[in-house]
């Protein structure tokens, strides 16, 4: 079954999950949590067995080594936007899960999956709840380009 075809009627445990296992995300996978709401993440993954989990605050980091990086939530774009730039990445290949509030745009494309392109990711996954919006994007091989000025 294909990852953009998850089942939303499930338990958010569940859900979880579901969409971690999708991405090829497994209990021996590298995990970093990041962002004011990353205490209870982190809890959850200990709960269920994962065993190479852990809290990364923001700045500089030496390596890009994780399997996932989970962001349980953004304040918004500004904020999704700093973290993309100074925040734990996942490695080349790896995933990236984010909660972000759900845009206020009349028409056109999310803005939210226009930064997630810009910044080097492929998104997989978008499902809307209440208010909020869950991205599963996956990391390029390559970094993004930058523009010249």
């Amino acid at each position: 079954m294909p990852l953009n075809s998850i089942q939303t009627t499930a338990s958010v445990s569940e859900t979880l999950a579901d969409i971690l296992t999708r991405a090829g995300v497994s209990k021996s996978s590298t995990i970093r949590v990041t962002g004011p709401a990353g205490l209870a993440a982190l809890l959850w993954f200990c709960r269920h067995g994962y065993d190479q989990v852990g809290y990364a605050r923001g700045g500089p980091h030496l390596a890009d080594d994780a399997d996932l990086v989970l962001v349980p939530q953004t304040r918004g774009l500004a904020d999704l936007e700093r973290l993309l730039q100074k925040g734990p990445h996942p490695r080349a290949g790896g995933v990236l899960i984010v909660q972000t509030p759900e845009p206020q745009i009349a028409s056109g494309a999310d803005p939210v999956h226009d930064l997630l392109a810009r910044s080097g990711y492929r998104l997989e996954l978008c499902l809307h709840g209440r208010h909020r919006e869950l991205h599963v994007a996956r990391r390029d091989a390559a970094p993004p380009r930058r523009l010249a000025a």
